[in-house]
């Protein structure tokens, strides 16, 4: 940063060794539930080993507000693992525009005790879209072919608004839309109606989903302990009204274990299949009949790491060595519906991690993650693997 301006830049360096193909029956399942063509080519998994710019973007902040443009991600939920409505779990945005106010506000009379109030809202494009299917909106039938990106990508787009109650409470409610792609020109016009959820045509206008987070430290225990939760909705205009048909994740952060001051505790859980919701099949959140790749980017769900038709569980503990130095151990598990999934899935992990900061500007994240998994439609025989990851981080002084 310098004065107004930032200038930001994440990049990674990835390394897997190849393997082969999905089985051709793995391959034919995930064509028949998402809606894409007959026959999927099997195509073997090539080695990676590249160098990977992630997010890179400039700024400004202006009057508390700040704008930014470039390839961006966003975290927008109360939970640690993952957000349902829109995390980092995906690729980052290309030519996102961003606008973000920096400094929470209050609104006049009355309306103050809606209390501190923040907006953000942004507009960007996703990656590695394939098909289209237009038979409902825009022109053109169903477009695109295997192993091959679509020439104009959809774009998402979304806000969010947040209220901090009081000191110990606090609201937020976001919405986003997927509309693009050949066929459906992203004018202001479609613009206000996916964002609005209009219909026409008989259809609604893009691929809207809603989201509602809370959190709350819990009285007289507020220095240690908070609960906190969200929920999404696909095409309502909020997930409070059909809580029963939203998929939902929530937690408790034990900031402190008694007698143990160095360790903190949290607990995770969510599902993504709805506890009353016959409208639509098993693995509904997360697909659309227009946009058939589904919520994602680069074919990672841009939402909750427990994926379609799923439950999943988090218990992550970290001894802080310093007030910014710890090391931590998470065990993961995450089981999948078998309505959804023919003979369903379970995963189960188990990792270690540091996060060291050394000197000024430096920073070292690495971990190791042990994972077991079952999935007949992937593997006859249960497996497992080992994977590694580094990071390092620096930020530069600028006078």
């Amino acid at each position: 940063t310098a004065g107004p301006f930032v200038l930001y830049a994440r990049g990674e360096y990835q390394y897997a060794p190849s393997s082969s193909a999905l089985p051709q029956t793995a391959l034919d399942f995930f064509a028949s539930v998402d809606t894409l063509p007959p026959n999927p080519p099997s195509i073997p998994v090539p080695t990676t080993n590249r160098f990977r710019v992630l997010d890179a973007y400039v700024g400004i902040t202006l009057s508390n507000w700040q704008l930014s443009f470039g390839k961006q991600s966003q975290w927008w939920g109360t939970s640690d693992s993952g957000a349902t409505l829109f995390t980092n779990n995906s690729e980052p945005l290309n030519n996102m525009f961003r606008i973000d106010r920096v400094r929470p506000f209050e609104l006049p009379w009355v309306f103050h005790y809606l209390g501190n109030i923040r907006l953000q809202a942004f507009l960007g494009q996703v990656s590695g879209f394939e098909f289209l299917n237009n038979n409902f909106q825009g022109t053109g039938g169903f477009v695109g072919q295997y192993g091959r990106s679509l020439g104009r990508q959809p774009f998402l787009y979304g806000a969010k608004i947040s209220f901090k109650v009081t000191e110990n409470f606090e609201f937020g409610m976001s919405k986003t839309t997927l509309y693009g792609g050949p066929g459906n020109p992203l004018t202001l016009k479609t613009l206000f109606q996916g964002g609005f959820g209009i219909h026409s045509h008989g259809g609604a206008v893009g691929d809207g989903r809603s989201g509602a987070d809370f959190s709350y430290r819990i009285p007289k225990l507020r220095d240690w302990l908070s609960f906190y939760g969200e929920v999404m909705s696909e095409d309502q205009p909020s997930p409070i009204p059909y809580m029963r048909q939203s998929i939902f994740q929530g937690g408790l952060y034990l900031a402190r274990i008694p007698r143990i001051p160095k360790v903190d505790l949290r607990l995770e859980g969510g599902s993504t299949s709805a506890v009353q919701y016959n409208v639509e099949p098993a693995g509904y959140f997360y697909w659309n009949g227009q946009y058939v790749n589904g919520y994602t980017s680069n074919g990672r769900t841009i939402g909750s790491w427990i994926g379609r038709a799923a439950q999943g569980e988090t218990i992550r503990s970290n001894y802080w060595l310093s007030a910014k130095n710890k090391i931590g151990l998470e065990l993961r598990h995450r089981k999948v519906d078998r309505l959804f999934l023919p003979h369903g899935g379970t995963q189960n992990d188990i990792a270690m991690n540091a996060d060291l900061f050394s000197g000024p500007g430096f920073r070292f994240t690495g971990g190791v993650q042990y994972e077991h998994w079952t999935i007949p439609l992937l593997a006859a025989k249960p497996q497992s693997n080992v994977a590694a990851s580094f990071q390092f981080s620096f930020w530069p002084r600028v006078h």
